[in-house]
């Protein structure tokens, strides 16, 4: 960040750690350089807009989240159990039925209270991924349906 550039800051103490640390990948993502000093984001004002526009989605992301019922952990350990199928048998079209049950569930619910919103997509991108390899194509990936059901398993298995 160039400090002969005039600098942007927002207060955003009232932001969990979670959320501020998905800003900041947001943030790296688009290529807008930042810096923190303990709560306050720190800008150079040329950016402001498109610094605006991410604050903006987070927070709207943030209320539908709110809006949303939290998925039961029960629901993850079911999934945790359906990816430990496709890993020993990425063939097992229950697996990949209940797969697309649960998928349904978990698309349109928020994370449950332990787990943050990073980790929550990242749960339901390999579900969609792991779905994607075995229905998705027109010829089932099932080497990366049991490597993603792997990753997936350990995500799982490190947030229940």
């Amino acid at each position: 960040m160039n400090l002969n550039e005039p600098i942007i800051e927002w207060e955003l103490d009232e932001w969990s750690s979670e959320v501020r640390a998905e800003l900041t990948m947001m943030l790296n993502e688009a290529g807008i350089e930042h810096r923190w000093e303990e709560t306050v984001l720190l800008v150079e004002s040329k950016n402001e807009t498109e610094v605006e526009e991410i604050l903006d989605e987070i927070e709207n992301l943030g209320n539908e989240v709110e809006a949303r019922d939290e998925v039961d952990e029960k629901v993850l350990r079911q999934l945790l159990d359906v990816t430990q199928k496709i890993q020993i048998n990425p063939t097992d079209a229950r697996a990949a039925a209940d797969l697309a049950s649960i998928r349904e569930e978990i698309d349109n619910a928020g994370a449950p209270g332990d787990i943050g919103d990073s980790v929550w997509r990242q749960i339901k991108d390999l579900a969609s991924q792991i779905e994607d390899a075995l229905v998705g194509a027109s010829r089932p990936d099932e080497v990366s349906a049991m490597d993603l059901a792997g990753r997936l398993g350990a995500v799982l298995r490190a947030n229940l």
